[in-house]
């Protein structure tokens, strides 16, 4: 996808199973969180990634909506939890040698 907005009807044609129900009732429960204009939902890639996740864990894996919201924050949780410790690999990375060898050697002693 392009870095362009994209309209609710062709996310609705784009993602296999979804519906504009379904897709409403996401973004009001703040699964999906599109742009507004006006009343229209302007999606962006991100967006759509999360629709076709959502749809993959609803209909492919049959977990139901009411169980979603777990689901969806966990999964968030972990997104999260593995940009901090890409962030902090990439400070350590960034340390002289020794500092580095030392960290490792840290890391090595409690694991």
């Amino acid at each position: 996808m392009t870095d362009r907005s994209i309209a609710e009807p062709e996310v609705i044609s784009a993602v296999e199973h979804l519906d504009a129900q379904a897709l409403r009732r996401w973004v009001d429960q703040g699964w999906v969180l599109p742009h507004r204009d006006g009343e229209n939902l302007l999606f962006d890639a991100s967006d759509v990634a999360r629709v076709r996740l959502i749809c993959e864990l609803h209909y492919e894996l049959r977990i139901e909506e009411d169980s979603l919201s777990v689901v969806l924050s966990l999964m968030d949780q972990l997104y999260e939890a593995r940009c901090h410790l890409n962030a902090l690999l990439s400070a350590v990375d960034a340390q002289p040698e020794h500092v580095r060898a030392g960290i490792t050697a840290r890391i090595k002693a409690k694991g």
